[in-house]
């Protein structure tokens, strides 16, 4: 009867020692995939900062051709509408001239 008892013992110590192994191996699992979902995160939030500072690079190249183009544009306008004023000035000058004097007329 010792024998069955000591054996029951036994069994029940080996069963206690691979509940706690498991509960270990449970605690190690869970600590595993927190620190995995940390190293995703920070992968995932390092290819986001990335693809952002990428974007970023391009949009600005582009804005800045954008803003040398729309620059060119208005100082292209601003030269020619300077060139017809100077060009034009006395002529307009005379007509506006003409125009108020012979209004003055009727």
């Amino acid at each position: 009867m010792d024998d069955v008892i000591s054996k029951i013992l036994q069994m029940d110590e080996e069963a206690r020692k691979l509940d706690e192994e498991a509960q270990a191996e449970k605690i190690a699992s869970h600590e595993e995939v927190l620190k995995k979902r940390r190293e995703v995160y920070e992968e995932y939030l390092e290819s986001a900062k990335e693809h952002v500072e990428k974007y970023k690079a391009a949009e600005t190249k582009a804005s800045q051709a954008r803003w040398k183009k729309t620059e060119k544009h208005y100082d292209d306008v601003s030269r020619a509408l300077e060139k017809k004023f100077r060009d034009n000035k006395s002529k307009w000058v005379d007509e506006i001239i003409n125009g108020v004097l012979s209004y003055n007329n009727y």
